[in-house]
């Protein structure tokens, strides 16, 4: 066998286009990482067309043009996308592969043919479906890939990032983290065993390209006269869609990884635009004559063989579980469950200390939707909580919600002007939006697009005046108030609602606590 794999050409069309595959998923899974991590420099004018040719971003934008494209490769060629473009496949393939080198050398197959659960995965696209036509974002943003992969980037590597760097400002949401955790679990977890199964099972876009590339005219093909049943094919197919006893391989599961053809070492297995005559079924008749059946030695259930092609050595099973720190599990789940009760209390303490010192609580009546949608309800509309937009923001007042618009809206980006504001002069956001959720803004667009319009409880307010200093559009100012303190006419915050456009600098500069003396509203 050893002699066979020397013999073997090394610069055949199996390798060829292996990695040429993986050379594309290299460069495109590292600036798609890239676009998540980092807030400053040129990776966004780079590489900002990217998010923008992820397939179900393309569907809730309605650009046809671009869907269509895909869909036509596919039908040209496979599932491309799947193999290369999406940054939650070529994620299942990093850690396929760091599983397989961190086992022992006896254990190189770890793959075997599985049959399609075609109920489940379209099961999970009606859902998607359903979901995308009623407007449920929570649903869509848990099964759409790419948002999937956005918040593991934005919300557990960019904080790394932005602590590592020590310039950025670091905004932390424990559900999020939570929410990203988990996925990444689960992912690395199932990929680490089955390869691509997420893919052919729970992945909406899988399942409806997979419709598609069934019928595509470059498919992959084994030649039953060439074909020994080595199984070398099956064992290294991580989609799991090669069936060696019936020879066949089903293309609506197939991500085009390549590796069959280099395991081949008989040539039978092709890529090819023909069709074998004998190949699909192996037992089917020809010119009204039944094909000769070849002469096999019966051969054990598919369990028995994986057992037996294992070295005597072996003591590792094929189904060994993966054991998982259920310490740091319950103390996470701990953590996310009393996040909300931890904010209720401290919220409910500054309003009695507030109270106490005569003031009025203060709060938003609706909440700021970001630059480029004056709406809230037509943002969350389109909007797949892919956290692009939370991970580019230079001031970091974008934040993934919790529970601000209910379940079904959960994880999608929120203002918040605690501790920041938006900059008058920023329009990162509306130009990496994938989804057409936030309309592009030039900066002089942006100078005068509103978002929200800020309000003084004027028996919070101080007077000192720096909301009025830090306002860009000069929307807020001093005036007199009816009344004396300390023998001093008393002065407070007044807006201007025709020029003020929500940008939340008056609420984080406004030095009045417990509670702020402005606040910012959004539209409805």
């Amino acid at each position: 066998m050893n002699a066979k794999r020397r013999n073997t050409p090394k610069f055949t069309l199996g390798y060829l286009l292996k990695y040429t595959r993986v050379t594309v998923s290299i460069i495109l899974f590292c600036a798609m990482l890239l676009m998540f991590v980092t807030v400053e420099g040129v990776i966004a004018r780079w590489f900002g067309w990217i998010p923008k040719i992820q397939f179900f971003p393309m569907v809730l934008t309605g650009c046809g043009a671009a869907v269509a494209i895909w869909l036509g490769i596919t039908l040209l060629f496979g599932r491309v996308y799947c193999s290369s473009v999406c940054p939650m496949g070529i994620l299942q393939d990093i850690f396929n592969r760091l599983s397989r080198l961190t086992r022992a050398r006896r254990r190189r197959h770890p793959f075997r043919y599985r049959r399609p659960s075609n109920r489940t995965r379209y099961a999970f696209l009606f859902v998607m479906a359903v979901a995308a036509i009623l407007g449920i974002a929570a649903v869509t943003s848990l099964l759409d890939p790419y948002s999937a992969f956005g918040r593991i980037g934005s919300e557990m590597l960019q904080p790394v990032a932005a602590w590592i760097s020590g310039n950025q400002v670091i905004v932390f949401s424990w559900v999020a983290f939570a929410i990203a955790a988990a996925t990444l679990l689960a992912v690395g977890w199932v990929a680490s065993r089955h390869g691509r199964l997420i893919c052919n099972t729970v992945c909406p876009v899988g399942a409806t390209l997979g419709l598609f590339s069934r019928w595509s005219l470059f498919h992959f093909d084994i030649d039953t006269d060439l074909c020994i049943n080595c199984r070398k094919c099956e064992r290294v197919c991580k989609a799991q869609c090669i069936d060696t006893q019936a020879h066949v391989v089903d293309g609506s599961r197939c991500v085009n990884c390549f590796n069959c053809l280099i395991a081949c070492d008989s040539q039978a297995l092709r890529y090819t635009t023909r069709r074998k005559r004998l190949s699909i079924p192996m037992l089917q008749k020809v010119s009204g004559t039944a094909a000769p059946s070849p002469i096999i030695k019966p051969e054990a259930p598919a369990e028995k063989r994986d057992s037996a092609s294992a070295p005597a050595g072996s003591s590792e099973p094929d189904s060994a579980p993966v054991r998982v720190d259920r310490r740091q599990f319950l103390a996470t789940g701990l953590i996310v469950a009393a996040a909300p009760a931890l904010a209720a209390a401290k919220k409910g303490a500054n309003r009695i200390q507030a109270l106490q010192y005569g003031g009025k609580p203060l709060t938003p009546t609706r909440y700021v939707a970001p630059p480029g949608r004056r709406s809230m309800a037509d943002f969350l509309e389109k909007c797949t909580g892919c956290g692009l937009c939370v991970a580019r923001c230079p001031a970091k007042v974008l934040r993934p919600s919790s529970n601000e618009f209910g379940w079904l809206h959960m994880l999608h980006p929120v203002m918040h002007f605690d501790s920041s504001y938006c900059r008058y002069n920023c329009t990162r956001c509306t130009d990496v939006c994938p989804t057409g959720a936030l309309l592009p803004l030039t900066v002089d667009e942006k100078h005068i697009f509103i978002i929200g319009h800020a309000r003084v409880e004027t028996d919070n307010c101080i007077g000192c005046g720096l909301c009025a200093e830090r306002c860009p559009r000069e929307a807020v100012k001093l005036v007199a108030r009816p009344g004396w303190r300390n023998g001093q006419s008393i002065m407070v915050a007044s807006v201007n609602t025709d020029l003020c456009i929500g940008c939340g600098a008056c609420e984080y500069i406004c030095p009045a606590t417990p509670l702020k003396a402005i606040v910012v509203d959004g539209i409805s």
